[in-house]
């Protein structure tokens, strides 16, 4: 087992970090859109959402929600390199340093009250093993409708002379946008379930281990 005096470290270099990645998602949003936020929007909404992941990921390493924290960080990694010509620099030292708090969060071990939870009804194996199919089954049908909504049928039907908010509005095909945010979702549910999964494994394997 893990001992004891080593909880308080893993939780607190954890929140740091994910504090930490969100100064620097704010710093690097600030060097992407300054001093004109608004003049390329379609720009300016994947910065906004490299944003609110990292402030997502954040408060899954304070409120030690570790599925949360690594759906979060490995999205944000992901973005950084699809965008490595654009925003990815600026992007990518959160990125970076939301999956140091991930990894950190492996040794907080589970939220108050959990491995009780989990001891006092604990799932079936075959409970588990459907729950664990469940979730990458759904990841799997996430990434095609996110791949049908961004790449197939593509979020825009055009391009704008100037990219304005009236134009981006105009141009947004929305039954694209709907898949993409569908399949987004369905990537973050699934991953949820397979961690879940594994964290109450984790918590059966450590309680037999004595």
């Amino acid at each position: 087992m893990v001992p004891s005096n080593r909880l308080p470290d893993a939780v607190t270099v954890s929140r740091l970090l994910g504090g930490l990645a969100v100064v620097l998602a704010g710093l690097g949003a600030v060097l992407l859109l300054f001093p004109q936020p608004l003049a390329d929007v379609f720009f300016a909404v994947w910065v906004l959402f490299a944003v609110i992941l990292t402030v997502v990921g954040a408060l899954g390493a304070w409120t030690r929600r570790t599925a949360l924290l690594w759906v979060a960080a490995l999205l944000l990694v992901g973005l950084s390199i699809v965008g490595m010509w654009s925003l990815g620099p600026f992007v990518a030292p959160a990125a970076l340093v939301l999956l140091g708090a991930a990894v950190a969060s492996l040794w907080t071990g589970p939220r108050p009250g959990a491995h009780k939870a989990v001891l006092d009804d604990p799932p079936s194996v075959l409970e588990a093993v459907l729950k664990t199919l469940g979730g990458a089954v759904l990841m799997v049908v996430g990434a095609i409708l996110a791949y049908e909504g961004t790449i197939v049928r593509e979020l825009f039907t055009r391009g704008c002379a100037s990219e304005t908010l009236d134009c981006a509005l105009a141009v947004t095909r929305w039954d694209a946008v709907g898949l993409a945010v569908l399949g987004v979702a369905a990537i973050g549910i699934g991953g949820w379930m397979v961690w879940t999964q594994v964290a109450v494994g984790r918590i059966l394997a450590s309680n037999q281990a004595g």
